[in-house]
């Protein structure tokens, strides 16, 4: 998405408003430019996150460039400052984070194009270019990622050029850094021949992309350099253990060590590990968040491209499941046993969905103060903190956790079910002293008793003395936009439930009393909502809080809070 320009020489400041490009809600970032006597100061609002500044002298053209000027934090904005004697030119800010896909995996090097569709921008052609596949992932929205051709084979690289204005890069070389073995002459070498290679690329593609990947000890070379010609680096990001504030600090490290070798106009792509060998699917979906708030946070990191899609190693005989690579879906014989990734561990695919889709169509839901922040829960396990249990009337509420099969994923998942026998029995989160905030889940009600009521998700903000305090809540059988607490009102009604029925919800509300809610992909309300609420802002889940007079059993497949959807 591309944000509105600034002229410069100006003598005055200007604000252009802007929009993330995504329907709801519309974050407007103002952008404004002082003058004096030797400097034109450009600034945006700070924290905005996922934007980064450009410059061209002819907007026409696609001549934009990131800009040269040092981005700094100063009294509340982002600020550059440019000589105020440069030719008349342009500032825009540019969403930088643009680009997400999964290495493919050796279980089907080819990736899954039907079943990534709609939540990745590019693919990974790792076994080669194929015009079938490459047709479909440009019918499905994706660019290519496709590894560097045999250029004495006239036919590989004539089949690739039809898709020239549709590829992302050349891939040139996976781990330099690992392969060379801490061999400085080998890696010299290696680094060579990508260079080789790039001015082949060069030849045949003009103007196209670059990419290598690197992270296991390139900082331990003397003789290190990024290639010549290399426009794009994937820095692995999975981490030595599965603790994900250990995994932070080296990937942290290596960023900064990156740096040194970069120049201005490369940039990179983070690659979190996303397979149960880096942790367990509880620690995979906070690394994951921690490479996306960070990714937003960075104006050289453009890309996500978590490792990997498919399972290394995945027993499908024997749980009958299709695990692509050609094989037809009846036929399950492919014997092999081993760590899962993103595309059988549902929860954290169910992450990845939503980064990759905030990715490409700017955040769904963007709220509060600070960076982007979400506490995710998935179903593999039961709730630990910051999640508190909470039992009102009673204890024979149970919180299990059960397999069901997942029609969307094509497989089994895993959900929290959550029984309130005639009591409540729910889970929390706070206090939460924020003036904004927004939950989401996947539930779904198993059974139900035909009359009473239950609070099923719900959300307050800081109260001053008051707050908004809506409720998806089960009313008689129906799903109701509710306010609950100390109150019985109707927000909204969205009709009867239906047994088994999965649901998505996302309900935000502001402590002024501005409250909406996402039913299934749709802004079913925008509006005020009741002040009612005398306590300091909560996320609650389960069945009952301050309602429970029905009897309920309701699986949760996840919940998540924060200010960033």
């Amino acid at each position: 998405m591309k944000k509105p320009l600034l002229k410069l020489p100006i003598m005055a400041s200007a604000i252009f408003l802007s929009t993330w490009g995504h329907s709801e809600p519309s974050a407007r970032v103002p952008l404004a430019v002082v003058h004096n006597d030797t400097n034109a100061i450009v600034s945006w609002p700070y924290p905005s996150t996922g934007f980064g500044l450009e410059f061209s002298t002819n907007p026409s053209t696609a001549g934009w460039q990131p800009a040269a000027e040092t981005v700094v934090s100063n009294n509340g904005r982002w600020e550059v400052t440019a000589p105020a004697n440069l030719p008349g030119g342009f500032f825009r800010l540019k969403n930088h984070v643009q680009h997400f896909g999964f290495w493919a995996g050796s279980l089907a090097p080819q990736g899954s194009i039907v079943e990534q569709r709609g939540s990745v921008n590019f693919t990974y052609l790792q076994g080669g270019l194929s015009g079938a596949l490459s047709d479909l992932a440009v019918a499905s929205g994706m660019r290519l990622l496709v590894p560097s051709p045999d250029f004495s084979d006239t036919n590989a690289v004539n089949a690739i050029k039809p898709y020239t204005n549709n590829i992302l890069a050349f891939f040139m070389m996976d781990e330099p850094d690992c392969v060379a073995g801490g061999n400085t002459g080998t890696l010299n070498t290696l680094l060579t021949s990508i260079e080789t290679e790039i001015v082949k690329v060069h030849a045949n593609f003009p103007g196209a992309k670059t990419m290598f990947t690197v992270g296991c000890d390139f900082w331990n070379y003397s003789n290190f350099r990024i290639p010549n010609g290399i426009d794009y680096i994937a820095i692995e990001s999975y981490g030595s253990t599965g603790d994900p504030a250990t995994t932070q600090s080296e990937w942290l490290a290596k960023i900064n060590h990156l740096k040194s070798y970069m120049n201005r106009s490369q940039r990179i792509f983070l690659m979190p590990g996303a397979t149960e060998g880096y942790g367990a699917e509880s620690q995979l979906i906070e690394k994951a968040n921690d490479i996306y708030n960070y990714a937003q946070t960075d104006p050289l990191v453009i890309g996500v491209f978590p490792f990997d899609w498919y399972s290394a190693n995945y027993d499908c005989a024997s749980v009958g499941q299709f695990c692509g690579n050609g094989v037809p879906a009846t036929n399950y014989a492919i014997p092999v046993i081993g760590s899962r990734s993103v595309r059988d561990l549902a929860n954290l695919r169910a992450r990845y969905i939503q980064i990759g889709q905030s990715i490409m169509s700017g955040p769904f839901l963007d709220v509060g103060t600070g960076g982007p922040s979400i506490q995710f829960l998935g179903g593999p396990s039961l709730p630990a903190s910051p999640w508190i249990a909470s039992q009102t009337g009673g204890t024979d509420g149970t919180t299990l956790v059960v397999d069901f099969f997942d029609p969307e994923l094509g497989a089994t998942n895993q959900a929290l079910r959550i029984d309130s026998g005639a009591n409540a029995n729910e889970w929390y989160v706070g206090p939460l002293a924020l003036d904004e905030l927004a939950v989401g889940a996947r539930f779904r009600l198993v059974a139900f008793s035909p009359t009473g009521k239950e609070n099923l998700l719900c959300l307050t903000t800081g109260s001053t003395p008051l707050s908004p305090a809506p409720a998806i809540t089960l009313v008689n059988g129906r799903y109701k936009l509710w306010s609950y607490v100390n109150s019985d009102t109707q927000i909204m009604d969205l009709g009867p439930v239906v047994p088994n029925a999965w649901h998505i919800a996302y309900l935000y509300a502001r402590k002024d009393g501005r409250v909406k809610l996402w039913w299934d992909g749709n802004l079913v309300f925008d509006g005020a909502a009741p002040l009612v609420n005398p306590f300091d802002g909560y996320v609650e889940w389960g069945s009952g809080s301050w309602q429970y007079d029905a009897t309920t059993s309701v699986d949760f497949d996840w919940v998540a809070y924060g200010n960033n959807f």
